[in-house]
């Protein structure tokens, strides 16, 4: 019983972790029991009523934005009703069924008393947990301390059982009808994380408690990565709900009416991992001083491939709930996209990517149980497709008078949105395919990983097509629409395109295919405007999130490319006190300050030692930008050292306006030197000779001494002998090094008395290494003049950038975002008011 705490470590916390998986083990058998007393278990929704529906609501749009009469469908999606998700208990439930919920409300409780029990650990600098004394440190403002909780692998993986656990209080009442085979199948998604953190605990005691933690990365102390992650892993988790829906399906032969109750979880899940994105390239474009956004990391990658997936599977879904088509593509997206969260998962967390990103981690053992839970759910939802594959009705439109199927007309919705499941389909696995390149070249022989250009190059004829489909959508329907006619509602986005690349010549772009997607990003922009402020115009906002979605990729496509592929970079060495003009700007390095966290400018004299935000503050310069128009601006580039790792960080400092951002990057600072006496280092080997104006120096051997060790001055002294060598003579010289150590001395911690060498000059011992053989030594005077060294002045090396039109690339996700928004409320009202059949 003595070593139960060493077993346990943090005996509360760890216990929770296995509460979690004892109780989510048997919700999900619960789950499984009241399915067999299930009354709606055959029941589905949609089918013909749903598709016709759907006809009907287009016919009714079309009224609408015509003449600005509502339809049903936008009545029933402003009018209001019972809550979305309401919490108040349902009576009705059967025994089995209100047990298994109550089982995962405990599951949800032991997640939530885990995550809070870290919490405190980390906010108490409880550095007997290994993970504390990993992240943690006691020089970390409280907001980071509570990011230090997503810092390592083992709090990551609890924070997104935390976001799942959440989550799933919300998709059990959303889910009715489908919720016992869901929340099997859901929960069942979060068993194999529980089952790691239960391997690779959190709550570990270390053998020896350190004093203090290794505190944060400097590179995560940054505001936007405390609520970066939490706002990516929400999306992770969230991404569990359309697979658990699709695998439902499989399994109970309800093969249109998971796309009602799941569509609105894959708009979440575009939304909050869309954003998360987002944040993390405005982190890095203001963190890491490269100067970009986006470098096709790997890791990064990770979270992109399964975004994309979602966009596909938003779009194939909204197809299936019109056209009651397609269904075995649907359950194939849903899968994959899950499947490519865990396949991220894997390449970030097992060190397969050690060498070719700075952000995955290293493995801690876990590889194996990931491939596992791969394998588990690729293979078995794959499986099970397969299986059911003959029995997944597929509806065709026969015509009355020929017999034959209908083909659909190829200027129409429905093959619009097939080329755009198509495009994000391929997006995501030309990315994927990239970012697995360490793996797929590791079978061949050395590992190595893609060129960013692969990505560059292969997405250009892609964010062609995006944006020809961005332009035709607001003006295809469902039964398809004569070219002569599509070109006639479109003239005037096309007009507006067409004259948009004389404004982008002007402005310098070049190249057919950049001004192609240029031009078709502003007549898509116009197009979906247009039909935009219709819906404003009508009061019918709710239903307008798809064009929405579609304005704000219009303004990314602009502000990707031209940011990306017209920024102009200059590297400038700056002379403190003197201006520098670069391109139209100005620059001058006025002085070295300090930066606290709060932005706080002070001097290094006005820093207080007592106050932790001085402690913190970052070494920065100032350098006073002057532009034309806009005065003087003061940008902060820091440079510093991490004093915990003793790596050289730099951040840099940005201007923001509509049109451009000056981005200044800091690259080297030199304090400069007084004029002095310095003569030319040299290390040598035992044996080794080299020659420095004429004098070769061969180091023969060196002897210590140390009868002073016990004196009153402790000392060592260390004999080297060499061979030096002129044109003239040949003689052995000895040179003493004395380290001083202990004893309280307040003198220099090495002597070294110069040593004459035949003919001229002069040789010093500057250090010696008994273990290795080697020693460094200083040879003076040797030619004339040559140890004056001059005074150097204080310099400042640093990058201006200039990224024209990169606010769109930030403006335009958030407008994307809003559209996926809006239509999440949408479908979410549909979800809640569809009925069984």
């Amino acid at each position: 019983m003595n070593n139960l705490p060493g077993l346990l470590g943090f005996a509360p916390g760890t216990l929770a972790i296995w509460a979690a998986m004892l109780f989510g083990v048997t919700s999900a058998l619960t789950y499984l029991y009241s399915m067999r007393t299930a009354g709606a278990a055959n029941k589905d929704l949609l089918g013909k009523k749903g598709e016709e529906r759907e006809e009907r609501e287009e016919r009714e749009e079309k009224d609408f934005l015509r003449k600005g009469k509502r339809s049903t469908a936008q009545v029933e999606a402003t009018d209001g009703g019972s809550a979305l998700l309401p919490f108040a208990e349902n009576i009705n439930l059967s025994p089995p069924l209100l047990l298994a919920r109550r089982l995962y409300y405990a599951f949800v409780f032991s997640i939530l008393l885990s995550s809070f029990l870290l919490l405190t650990r980390l906010l108490a600098h409880d550095f007997r947990l290994s993970y504390v004394a990993s992240y943690s440190g006691r020089d970390l403002p409280t907001y980071y301390l509570f990011s230090t909780f997503w810092a390592g692998q083992e709090g990551s993986f609890l924070l997104w059982l935390f976001w799942g656990a959440l989550i799933g209080l919300f998709v059990l009442r959303s889910a009715k009808e489908q919720e016992a085979p869901v929340m099997v199948i859901y929960l069942a998604s979060f068993l194999g994380i529980v089952a790691i953190l239960i391997k690779q605990s959190p709550f570990r005691f270390l053998a020896q408690v350190p004093p203090d933690g290794q505190g944060l990365n400097p590179l995560l102390q940054d505001p936007w990565m405390v609520i970066h992650p939490p706002v990516m892993f929400s999306g992770f988790a969230s991404l569990s709900v359309p697979f658990a829906f699709a695998i439902a399906a499989l399994w109970m032969k309800r093969w249109d009416g998971w796309v009602v109750r799941a569509m609105p979880w894959a708009l979440f899940t575009f939304v909050t991992l869309g954003t998360a994105i987002l944040m993390g390239g405005y982190w890095a474009y203001k963190t890491l001083g490269w100067g970009g956004y986006w470098g096709w990391d790997p890791v990064e990658n990770t979270s992109l491939v399964p975004w994309l997936a979602t966009v596909a599977l938003v779009h194939g879904m909204y197809l299936q709930k019109a056209r009651a088509k397609h269904r075995k593509i649907n359950i194939i997206l849903a899968i994959l996209a899950f499947c490519c969260i865990l396949y991220g998962t894997f390449l970030t967390r097992s060190g397969v990517l050690a060498d070719f990103s700075v952000h995955s981690f290293i493995d801690l053992g876990i590889t194996g149980w990931l491939v596992g839970i791969i394998v588990v759910f690729l293979v078995g939802g794959l499986g099970l497709l397969a299986f059911r594959w003959k029995e997944i009705p597929v509806v065709n439109d026969i015509d009355q008078a020929t017999g034959k199927e209908k083909e659909e007309p190829f200027l129409s919705r429905s093959v619009l949105f097939i080329l755009s499941v198509t495009l994000f389909s391929a997006s995501g696995l030309v990315i994927l395919l990239g970012t697995s390149a360490p793996i797929l070249t590791r079978i061949l022989g050395k590992p190595s990983q893609v060129a960013t250009s692969f990505y560059n190059v292969t997405h250009r004829p892609i964010a062609v097509l995006i944006g020809l489909l961005i332009l035709l959508v607001p003006y295809l329907s469902w039964r398809g629409e004569s070219g002569r006619n599509v070109l006639r509602k479109a003239l005037v986005p096309v007009v507006v395109g067409l004259l948009s690349i004389g404004v982008f010549l002007a402005a310098g772009v070049r190249g057919a295919m950049d001004l192609l997607i240029l031009s078709l990003a502003v007549a898509g922009f116009v197009a979906n405007a247009e039909t935009a402020i219709l819906f404003v115009r009508r009061k019918a906002v709710t239903t307008m999130g798809g064009y929405l979605a579609h304005i704000g990729m219009s303004v990314m496509l602009v502000g990707i490319l031209v940011s990306g592929v017209y920024e102009k970079k200059t590297t400038v060495n700056l002379l403190r006190g003197q201006p520098m003009t670069v391109g139209k700007n100005t620059l001058t390095f006025t002085r070295l300050v300090f930066v606290t966290d709060s932005g706080e400018v002070k001097r290094f004299e006005e820093l207080n030692a007592l106050s932790l935000a001085d402690r913190r503050a970052k070494q920065a310069m100032e350098v006073e930008v002057g532009s034309p128009g806009t005065g003087v601006w003061k940008a902060y580039p820091k440079l510093y050292t991490n004093t915990r790792t003793n790596q050289m960080m730099a951040n840099p400092d940005v201007k923001s306006s509509l049109l451009m951002d000056l981005y200044v990057s800091p690259q080297a600072y030199d304090p400069g030197q007084p004029a002095r006496i310095e003569g030319t280092t040299v290390a040598l080997r035992k044996g080794e000779s080299k020659t420095i104006e004429g004098v070769k120096v061969k180091f023969l051997d060196f002897s210590s001494d140390r009868s002073q060790v016990a004196s009153e001055r402790p000392r060592v002294t260390v004999n080297a002998n060499f061979l030096v060598t002129t044109p003239q003579t040949s003689e052995e010289k000895t040179a003493r090094l004395v380290m001083y150590f202990g004893g309280g001395s307040a003198e220099s911690a090495t002597e070294s008395p110069e040593t004459l060498l035949p003919g001229k000059g002069r040789l010093k011992v500057r250090k010696v290494s008994p273990n290795e053989g080697t020693c460094e030594i200083e040879l003076l005077g040797l030619a004339p003049g040559s140890d004056l060294k001059p005074a150097t002045v204080e310099t400042f090396s640093v990058d201006l950038t200039t990224k024209p039109l990169i606010s769109l690339v930030w403006g335009g996700f958030y407008v994307m975002m809003a559209g996926g928004l809006v239509a999440l409320l949408r479908r979410a009202r549909d979800s809640r008011q569809a009925a069984v059949a």
